[in-house]
């Protein structure tokens, strides 16, 4: 027979393990997301670096649509509006970003993302890489108590047309 003290130090565990965030009793599985947004540049400007040539600060808006199946459907149709700032030597450089999108039951998700690019000449035209991480900051509607992160790579396809393929996880909270 346990003593009452070893028993109520059982419960308080058992109690704390329930309602801990990211615990097995308050969070689901993380499941596998994936999909494609297609983007265009809306609004871009250039501010040179005093003093290097080379350098330049871009802050540039974004828009674009999204493409997923599967486990991933959810996300099939997300309208994104991007806001980002790069810091870039010859094209080639860090970026930051945040972004907005819409899906098609109404929910939202904001995003923090950040990455490096790289530029390179092909002929005689820049055509740049770029891959880096994100994580959804607030979500609403169906993402409003989901936790979602993952990586990206992103590739131009024109001087204002670009490609995002972006993997992760989603792990949605426990309700109590």
């Amino acid at each position: 027979m346990r003593s009452s003290t070893s028993m109520l130090t059982v419960t308080a565990l058992h109690l704390a393990a329930a309602l801990l965030p990211g615990t097995r009793a308050g969070a689901a599985e993380p499941i596998q997301i994936a999909g494609r947004f297609t983007c265009k540049t809306v609004e871009q400007h250039a501010i040179p670096v005093e003093g290097d040539p080379d350098h330049v600060l871009v802050v540039l808006k974004e828009t674009c649509s999204g493409s997923a199946s599967g486990r991933s459907a959810r996300f099939d149709g997300g309208q994104q509006t991007m806001v980002e700032i790069d810091d870039l030597i010859k094209g080639s450089g860090m970026l930051r970003g945040y972004d907005l999108v819409t899906y098609r039951d109404g929910s939202t998700g904001a995003d923090t993302y950040v990455g490096a690019q790289v530029t390179t000449m092909i002929n005689g035209k820049p055509e740049w890489t770029a891959q880096g991480t994100w994580e959804q900051t607030r979500g609403t509607g169906s993402l409003a108590n989901v936790q979602q992160r993952g990586t990206w790579t992103g590739k131009s396809t024109s001087q204002t047309e670009f490609v995002i393929d972006w993997e992760g996880t989603m792990t949605e909270s426990g309700k109590q």
